[in-house]
C-alpha cells in the first residue's frame, strides 16, 4: 500500500511539473485522469516543490529601486526584461518552458494542484482521527491558492477602488479542477472578495504551529490576509488581520545580533520572523546586474543595519542587493511586514501613537542599538511618511514595490512620475499610467479568447 502510494503521488508530481506547468490556461489539461485516494496523498501534494516559488518577478524588475548604464542594461538576459525596465507600452511576457521562469503558469499551476486537493479532500470523510490532518490540509491549500490570485490580480489587474472595482477586470477565477470550467476574467471585485473569503478559512483550519518552518501557519494565513486587506484600503480589517498574524507570531529579528555582517549572504530563512519560504518566479536580475538606485539607497542612514546587511558595494561606487533569505528573491510575509500593516493602518485610523509604537518595534531590530533614536511625529500625515518610507526600505526586493506605486499615486501627496534614464535615453512612466497594469501574456489570450486589458 505505501508502494501504491508512494507511486500515485510521484505520477501527480511528475504531471503537474510536464504538463499543467507548461500549458495550463494555454491548453486545457485533464488533471482529473489522476485521483489521489487518501489524507497523506493530498499532503504530499502540497508539499511539491513548485509551492516555494511564488510570484510578481515582472513587477520586481519594472520598479523603481534600480538604475542601469547601456551595458548594465545590455546584460539583461532577456528582451523582455529590457522592455519592463523601461516601461514598454504592451510588454508581452514571453512563453517560458520552465515553470520557474513563468508566474502565470506557475501560479495556474498551484491553483490547480489546490483545486484537486480540495475537490478530493472534500470526498474523504473527516473522522476524530484524521481531523487535524484534514484541516490542516484544507487550510494550506486554500492559502497557496489566495496567494497566487493575489499575485496575478496585483500584476494584471488595475488597483482596488471600490467605485470601480465590479466592472474592473480582475483575473481567472479558477475553482475546479476540471477540463470544463468555463474560463473568463471575474471583477476586480470579485477577485478580492474570493481571496479575502478564503484566506480567513484558511486560517481558521490551519495550526498555530508546523513541524517543518517551510510550511504556512495560521500566523502566515493572517498575514497574508491583512496585505491583502492593505491593498484593498480596508485598513480597519487590515488592522485586524494584521494584528491576530502578530498574536501567533510576534518574533522579530534582532538584526544587531547578526555578527558576521559582511557575508554573502547574511540573512537566514530559517528566521522564526519568516511566515512561509516563498521565492519569486521569473526572478528579476535588476539586484545584481543593475545597481540600487541611488536615491533610494541614500534613505538608509549609517545607523541602519540594513545598509550593511541587504546592500553590497561594487567597483563603480554603486552598490547591489545580497540581503537574500534565499537564492532567489523573497516574497513572504514577515514579522516586519506585520509590524509596517499595524504601523500604517493605525496611522491612516488617526491613531498617531500606536503607529509609532509598532514602527519602533521594528527599528529597535533594524538600527544599531545606542544609536537609534526613536521616530517621532506631530501629526498623523507626518507619521505616515515616516511608516511609507520604512515601509520601502524593510521591503525592497519583495515585489511590493509596484503595487505600493499603484495605490499611493492615487494621493496627491505621494504620487511620482519614476524617471529611468540609460546612457542618454530618458524612459517615464506618469503617475496612474495605464502601463502600470501589464497586458495578459499573448500565448494565453490567443488560446482562451480572455479579454486583453
Amino acid at each position: 500500500m505505501r508502494k501504491l502510494i508512494i507511486i500515485i503521488t510521484s505520477i501527480c508530481l511528475c504531471y503537474f511539473w510536464t504538463g499543467c506547468s507548461d500549458k495550463w490556461l494555454e491548453e486545457k489539461q485533464d488533471i482529473k485522469l489522476i485521483v489521489p485516494t487518501t489524507i497523506k496523498d493530498l499532503d504530499l501534494l502540497l508539499n511539491a516543490d513548485v509551492f516555494q516559488y511564488d510570484g510578481r518577478g515582472s513587477v520586481e524588475t519594472a520598479c523603481d529601486d534600480y538604475e542601469f548604464t547601456p551595458e548594465q542594461f545590455n546584460q539583461l538576459f532577456y528582451g523582455f526584461d529590457r522592455d519592463l525596465v523601461i516601461w514598454k507600452k504592451d510588454v508581452d511576457m514571453e512563453n517560458f518552458v520552465p515553470v520557474q521562469f513563468n508566474e502565470w503558469k506557475c501560479a495556474y499551476q498551484q491553483i490547480q494542484i489546490c483545486n484537486v486537493v480540495l475537490k478530493r479532500l472534500a470526498t474523504l470523510k473527516k473522522n476524530e482521527n484524521n481531523s487535524a490532518d484534514y484541516n490542516r490540509i484544507y487550510g494550506i491549500a486554500l492559502y497557496h491558492r489566495s496567494k497566487q490570485f493575489l499575485n496575478l490580480v496585483m500584476t494584471f489587474s488595475k488597483y482596488y477602488d471600490k467605485s470601480s472595482s465590479k466592472s474592473d477586470f480582475g483575473i481567472p477565477l479558477k475553482l475546479d479542477d476540471g477540463i470544463d470550467e468555463v474560463i473568463k476574467r471575474a471583477s476586480v471585485e470579485e477577485t478580492y472578495q474570493r481571496i479575502v473569503s478564503d484566506l480567513r478559512e484558511s486560517a481558521r483550519n490551519l495550526p498555530v504551529y508546523q513541524k517543518d518552518y517551510s510550511q504556512v501557519t495560521k500566523a502566515g494565513s493572517f498575514a497574508l490576509l491583512a496585505r491583502t486587506q492593505l491593498f484593498m484600503d480596508n485598513y480597519e480589517d487590515a488592522r485586524k488581520s494584521a494584528d491576530s498574524a502578530l498574536k501567533y507570531n510576534s518574533f522579530i529579528q534582532d538584526f544587531n545580533q547578526i555578527s558576521n555582517t559582511s557575508a554573502s549572504r547574511p540573512l537566514n530563512i530559517q528566521s522564526k520572523e519568516i511566515h512561509v519560504r516563498a521565492a519569486m518566479v521569473k526572478v528579476s536580475n535588476n539586484p545584481t546586474t543593475g545597481r540600487i538606485s541611488q536615491t533610494l539607497y541614500n534613505e538608509y542612514d549609517n545607523s541602519d543595519l540594513r545598509k550593511v546587511l541587504f546592500f553590497k558595494p561594487e567597483q563603480d561606487n554603486k552598490v547591489t542587493f545580497k540581503g537574500h533569505f534565499l537564492n532567489s528573491l523573497f516574497t513572504g510575509t514577515t514579522t516586519g511586514e506585520v509590524l509596517l500593516i499595524l504601523a500604517e493602518t493605525e496611522a491612516r485610523l488617526g491613531n498617531k501613537d500606536k503607529a509609532l509604537e509598532y514602527l519602533n518595534q521594528l527599528a529597535l531590530n533594524r538600527y544599531k542599538k545606542n544609536t537609534f533614536v526613536q521616530f517621532v511625529a506631530n501629526t498623523n500625515a507626518e507619521a505616515l511618511d515616516l511608516i511609507l518610507r520604512e515601509r520601502r526600505k524593510e521591503l525592497v526586493t519583495r515585489g511590493l514595490r509596484w503595487q505600493d506605486l499603484k495605490r499611493l499615486n492615487r494621493d496627491s501627496r505621494y504620487q511620482q512620475t519614476l524617471r529611468r534614464s540609460i546612457g542618454e535615453n530618458i524612459y517615464e512612466l506618469p503617475a496612474n499610467d495605464p502601463r502600470y497594469v501589464f497586458p495578459i501574456p499573448s500565448f494565453v489570450t490567443n488560446f482562451n479568447h480572455i479579454e486583453q486589458n
